[in-house]
């Protein structure tokens, strides 16, 4: 079953249940790396001796959404003005056109709520993995934070194994049997829940599987000749236009030709992407948590938006 999971976007992530054989055969050591060619996927916000902070799996996919709920508004809402113009007009009172207009309501319902998950929420949802206190803050959906220790949290890859579905890498935290799910997050990278991809999947999380165990010079290291690049200081501004528009190009990262043609759903979504992010609020961490996360001003390997691309 599912809950109102605060991690979710459409819908919520599926809780109070075991684990499944795909989750069970993919699921992380922590201790052991995954992967010789660690990669972040642009999805930092700040790293530091003390923590890496990056976003989640929503983030890419921004405006996806908010687009999708203003099409079937725009689409349902002409139908249910129309229909409320004709049944006003019937003599006598037509029942099937009522029962249309009211299903056409449900739809308008649907599409406002579509909106809502996007927009006026929060820019982002951060996650910080601090290396110092072995411990993992993650930022829901209703403002308040999951901490759980990084060595209690089973990491591993949600995906049936076919092409077609979605695969990223989830962090669950379990119940006292350490096999029912209670609550779940997932990582920034979303790919096809193939062998390919989840190989992709297994270099995301070797990045931070690499930092909370050998550090920032280390896993800084691991990823050259890949250059660093931050985003673009989002944890106290908003993005730009171009930028929304350049984050959602690079979903496609690698297939020029399909980052032209798609050109003609990308444009409009980042207008939508703008829009959410200028009606969503940046998230802050609450000072309890910056309290457990101190970074020394002095510290080499301090990286942020000054690191990001020119």
């Amino acid at each position: 079953m599912s809950t109102l999971d605060p991690h979710g976007m459409v819908s919520a992530y599926k809780v109070n249940r075991p684990l499944n054989h795909s989750e069970k055969q993919h699921r992380f050591d922590v201790t052991q790396p995954c992967s010789q060619k660690p990669h972040y996927e642009l999805s930092l916000i700040k790293l530091n001796s003390t923590f890496v902070e990056c976003v989640d799996k929503w983030y890419s996919m921004r405006g996806f959404v908010a687009m999708g709920g203003c099409v079937i508004f725009s689409m349902f809402g002409a139908a249910l003005i129309y229909g409320a113009t004709a049944l006003a007009q019937r003599r006598p009172f037509d029942f099937v056109l009522a029962g249309l207009l009211l299903a056409t309501m449900v739809l308008v319902a649907f599409a406002l709520h579509l909106l809502t998950r996007d927009a006026f929420t929060y820019t982002h949802y951060p996650i910080r993995f601090n290396r110092k206190n072995r411990q993992v803050y993650v930022f829901r959906r209703d403002g308040t934070v999951l901490k759980a220790g990084w060595t209690e949290i089973c990491w591993t890859i949600y995906g049936q194994g076919i092409g077609a579905n979605d695969g990223y890498v989830m962090g669950h935290i379990l119940g006292e049997d350490k096999t029912t799910i209670q609550e779940s997050f997932a990582l920034s990278k979303v790919t096809t829940a193939n062998p390919y991809g989840i190989q992709g999947l297994k270099d995301h999380f070797e990045f931070f599987r690499r930092y909370m165990e050998d550090g920032p010079e280390h896993v800084l290291a691991a990823i050259k000749p890949v250059p660093l690049i931050m985003l673009p200081g989002i944890y106290k501004t908003r993005e730009s236009w171009a930028f929304g528009w350049e984050r959602l190009t690079l979903n496609l990262n690698g297939l020029v030709l399909f980052q032209v043609l798609y050109q003609v759903f990308i444009l409009p979504m980042s207008l939508f992407r703008w829009f959410v992010m200028r009606t969503s609020k940046i998230p802050q961490w609450p000072q309890w948590v910056e309290d457990e996360c101190p970074i020394d001003p002095n510290d080499m390997w301090i990286r942020d938006e000054r690191h990001a691309a020119k």
